[in-house]
């Protein structure tokens, strides 16, 4: 690309070379609008300049500014713009004596791309605000003592926020505020990232010219990954699992009287621990005899990990009898699945021969 600051790409419209293109057509990849991060994610970076009392120099990139009039966005049209390496440096407003000022640092482009006939502007001879090249760098320069000012122009986009100190001799970088990946105040709320892919490569190396939120597509690994604030984390698949179990027994067993303990555990429904809160709904039958004169009032226990979730109506049964229903449980994130149903006995004086149990469970992510 040659060394000063290109005239903008405007899609559907104007004029552009082979390389502009080219160069475009592999940024699309990244940001679909705004600044694109580039393989260090410092493209047109705002840094203070050390040594002067407000100067800024602004790294080269490329950016994709969203089009729009009297501040509505155009869904549609957008603009592609390069500031080559190294980039710029240039003077804001001699600080106040008296009080703080906020300056704001765009990029910013001319609409007017039929009638302008766009030129080459050498970085020697940058000065901000010049739309000779069809698009620039500029300063919106804040009050004294007042907040962050507005952008007063149309197609832009806000690459930092600059506290100039009163009575200062040189900015530091804490007053500089990187807000080229913030979508508040910028003339598009959206930043679209599409998915990579990383054939053959460490997913940490592609990372690096990913946008955050961005997907990662791992083609040897079969998985996908999400770019955070520093790194990418594989996504998580969270199923829904369906569960069944079937029992019977003839073993004389006594009903339960308390939660825990084998006697009465018709119904067992075990898992692994995941990361993540679930909840499993449970459908269930529990068919049972026992010996004359061993009756006694029973119902159904859920449990799930030794905690009580639930008990169904208790019925005063004699020679043996049926329970069936459906519950609910809550299974915490980072516990094993360990979903019981007992047979509960008042007393557990109620005895019970020959036994038949089947149940159900589907687990359903809560998070």
């Amino acid at each position: 690309m040659p060394g000063g600051l290109r005239a903008p790409l405007y899609l559907n419209k104007g004029e552009y070379n082979p390389a502009d293109f080219r160069a475009m057509l592999t940024d699309v990849r990244g940001t679909t609008v705004g600044v694109v991060p580039g393989a260090t994610a410092d493209g047109l970076k705002v840094s203070a300049v050390s040594g002067s009392s407000a100067r800024v120099a602004v790294a080269g990139g490329r950016a994709w500014i969203p089009a729009s009039t009297t501040g509505v966005r155009n869904p549609r049209e957008c603009f592609y713009v390069e500031l080559p390496a190294p980039g710029v440096a240039f003077n804001l407003a001699t600080p106040s004596a008296s009080a703080d000022r906020w300056d704001l640092i765009v990029a910013r482009v001319s609409t007017d791309t039929d009638a302008t006939a766009f030129a080459e502007v050498p970085l020697a001879s940058f000065v901000p605000g010049d739309l000779t090249a069809g698009w620039t760098l500029d300063i919106v320069k804040g009050t004294d003592g007042g907040a962050v000012p507005a952008v007063p122009f149309d197609s832009y986009l806000i690459l930092a926020k600059v506290k100039v100190r009163k009575g200062s001799t040189s900015l530091s970088a804490a007053d500089v505020e990187d807000v080229r990946y913030t979508s508040a105040g910028q003339g598009d709320t959206t930043t679209l990232a599409p998915i990579r892919t990383a054939p053959g490569q460490g997913v940490a190396a592609v990372a690096g010219s990913q946008a955050r939120g961005g997907l990662i597509y791992a083609t040897d690994e079969d998985r996908l990954y999400v770019k955070g604030a520093t790194d990418a984390r594989p996504v998580t698949y969270r199923p829904t699992v369906f569960m069944s179990c079937t029992g019977k027994g003839a073993t004389g067993w006594w009903g339960a009287d308390a939660p825990g303990g084998g006697n009465g555990r018709m119904i067992m429904f075990d898992g692994p621990a995941v990361p993540y809160d679930r909840i499993g709904i449970l459908s269930y039958q529990m068919r049972y005899s026992c010996p004359p004169g061993r009756e006694g009032w029973t119902s159904a226990w859920v449990l799930s990990n030794g905690v009580f979730q639930w008990e169904s109506m208790r019925s005063y049964m004699n020679a043996g009898g049926v329970h069936a229903g459906t519950a609910q449980v809550q299974i915490p994130k980072n516990t094993a699945l360990a979903v019981y149903i007992y047979l509960y006995s008042q007393g557990g004086s109620h005895q019970f021969d020959e036994w038949q149990s089947n149940g159900q469970m589907t687990v359903i992510p809560a998070e």
